[in-house]
């Protein structure tokens, strides 16, 4: 297959490319008769995602599947795989779908994506894993202080996924990012919620007084409050305007450095913590930044009423909301029922802090509507000494001020905070994130000068040697995620298994035949060709729902999944089927 195509051909032979390259591994006959259907959603945000959205459902096909695929925008997928109550799709749910997809924080918490106890609504465990093996080492690595149990517990989990392959993980991806040779300061790609584009440490090169700089990010955002969302398009756009406790110093190092937080002290038990906040953070409005804020926070993502995404794991964390409280202005005490990594390195590390003189007056119900969600549109907030403040969207503590949407340009608009309280080096006063959709057209806006970097979901790859270094700047990085097959596990058939001849025989083997199944499916896969040929060699083919270059991976224990159809029909005939 001809990989480095003109641009507007990428996109064109999205179906042609994925054919060309399903027919050039050896093929099997379909069955007489399709042995079930099976409906897969393929975004439509990422050309390279949709010729391999495209592979994945033919080659599922050959192993006598009636796959019927769609491309299909997130506002699609979303509503189904968050409110289906695990339907199929069919009923109204889902089947299966492709995402790219990584965890919270850098430390991986597998936990809140994975765990029986974060189905939605509130929480994020949206393909129905529910499995006891999962189940226990998710908790026992949670639990493990030292590090060689916990090390014992995420391999447990790494090697149960590898055996019944509740996804099918196609490849580790490499992001490659073009940015404008005259930027310097952009150091990392975007990793939603804790990197994002960081314009504050950006300089142009000759710009005269302050700066104006702009980023791309292809799918406009759906909610503006951190506690909403865990998304790539939603935290480009919030992610400069909040701060969290702790944060990543950069990209390259990944190491924690206090920001809300100054310190901490841990019980020898591991159950009570004290934490100690900043002191002088002032949010844009003005208001001081006080322990009442966390506190207020984490209550909010707690109550029902307000429908994070994130409810369900805090409650399995905090247990209740008296589990914390502000024991000083500037303290912090929590008191948690057990010890757990999740509130170091997801709750402390992950979590923007929300500000509660503005939040408090709007009701739950209300948020989502509400111009601190949208950004469009301004409203009044009114400060402890009787004032009042126009804000355009989110108020947060962090170095760039919400100055709403530029309807215009249908880009997102922020003011360099003046106040900040760490000092920044760039030189960029104006800061856009614009929406772009399509490869082509980020290239051209790049070539142009509307824009002066974007985001990593462009998957530019194949398009690099269209670049020229007078106006764009190839840059790798190791991605830290995953693209994977997902499918839901309440489906009759790859899901519970129940509709499966063998699950039908047998009631007791039914899970048995739906792991079957997905193996067939994941040895369905030609994951080498994939990276080689649709990525273009950027990234490495997958195993499991781990970063394949984070410390937790399992390099021994995880071997290459081998591409063999006759190896993916024979799981099938285990699953009953007869060919």
């Amino acid at each position: 297959m001809q990989v480095n195509q003109t641009r507007r051909n990428f996109l064109k032979t999205t179906g042609a490319a994925a054919a060309a390259l399903a027919g050039s591994a050896p093929g099997m006959g379909r069955a007489a008769a399709p042995f079930f259907k099976m409906y897969m959603m393929i975004p439509n945000n990422q050309p390279a995602r949709m010729i391999w959205g495209t592979l994945a459902a033919q080659q599922i096909s050959k192993l006598g599947i009636d796959v019927q695929s769609s491309y299909v925008p997130w506002s699609v997928i979303t509503p189904r795989r968050t409110n289906g109550e695990g339907k199929s799709h069919a009923e109204g749910g889902w089947d299966a779908y492709l995402e790219r997809y990584y965890y919270n924080s850098i430390t991986p918490m597998p936990n809140n994506l994975f765990s029986s106890t974060a189905f939605p609504p509130n929480g994020q465990n949206y393909y129905y894993v529910n499995d006891e093996e999962i189940d226990a080492s998710l908790k026992d690595y949670a639990a493990a202080r030292e590090e060689g149990p916990r090390m014992e517990a995420i391999h447990r989990f790494e090697k149960r996924w590898y055996d019944i392959q509740p996804m099918t993980i196609l490849f580790y991806p490499e992001d490659v990012i073009a940015t404008n040779p005259k930027l310097s300061g952009f150091t990392g790609t975007t990793f939603n919620p804790v990197f994002f584009p960081d314009p504050h440490n950006w300089t142009i090169e000759g710009a005269e007084g302050g700066a104006t700089a702009a980023f791309a990010s292809w799918q406009p955002p759906q909610n503006l409050t951190p506690m909403y969302t865990g998304g790539y398009s939603d935290s480009n756009v919030f992610g400069p305007v909040f701060n969290r406790l702790y944060e990543y110093k950069d990209w390259e190092t990944k190491e924690i450095a206090p920001a809300l937080a100054t310190g901490h002290t841990m019980s020898e038990d591991g159950k009570q913590w004290v934490i100690s906040l900043r002191e002088g953070v002032k949010w844009h409005s003005g208001e001081e930044f006080t322990a009442e804020d966390v506190i207020f926070t984490w209550k909010m993502i707690m109550d029902p009423a307000y429908a994070s995404a994130f409810n369900a794991p805090f409650v399995e964390i905090f247990g209740s909301p008296d589990a914390f409280k502000a024991t000083g202005k500037y303290e912090v005490t929590v008191d948690l029922p057990a010890f757990t990594i999740q509130f170091e390195h997801w709750v402390m590390n992950a979590m923007q802090v929300m500000p509660k003189h503005v939040l408090e007056g709007i009701a739950p119900g209300d948020l989502r509507a509400h111009p601190f969600n949208t950004w469009n549109g301004s409203y009044e907030v009114t400060l402890s000494d009787g004032s009042t403040y126009t804000a355009e969207g989110g108020v947060g503590t962090g170095p760039w001020v919400c100055q709403g949407q530029d309807q215009m340009r249908k880009a997102f608009v922020y003011a360099k905070n003046a106040d900040y309280w760490q000092e920044t080096p760039g030189n960029v006063e104006t800061f856009y994130v614009v929406n772009i959709q399509g490869s082509d057209a980020v290239l051209s806006a790049l070539k142009s000068g509307e824009i002066d970097a974007h985001d990593p979901m462009y998957d530019i790859g194949s398009l690099v040697d269209t670049i020229d270094p007078s106006w764009g700047k190839v840059q790798t990085y190791d991605s830290y995620k995953w693209q994977h097959v997902c499918y839901n596990l309440q489906h009759p058939v790859f899901g519970t298994g129940v509709d499966t001849p063998l699950g039908r025989e047998d009631p007791s083997r039914a899970a048995e035949a739906a792991a079957y199944v997905r193996q067939a499916f994941s040895h369905a896969m030609p994951r080498e060709q994939i990276v080689q040929e649709i990525a273009s060699g950027f990234g490495a083919p997958g195993t499991v729902p781990m970063p394949f270059t984070a410390p937790e991976y399992a390099k021994e224990l995880l071997k290459p999944i081998e591409y063999d159809l006759e190896i993916a029909r024979d799981f099938m005939t285990k699953a009953g089927y007869v060919y």
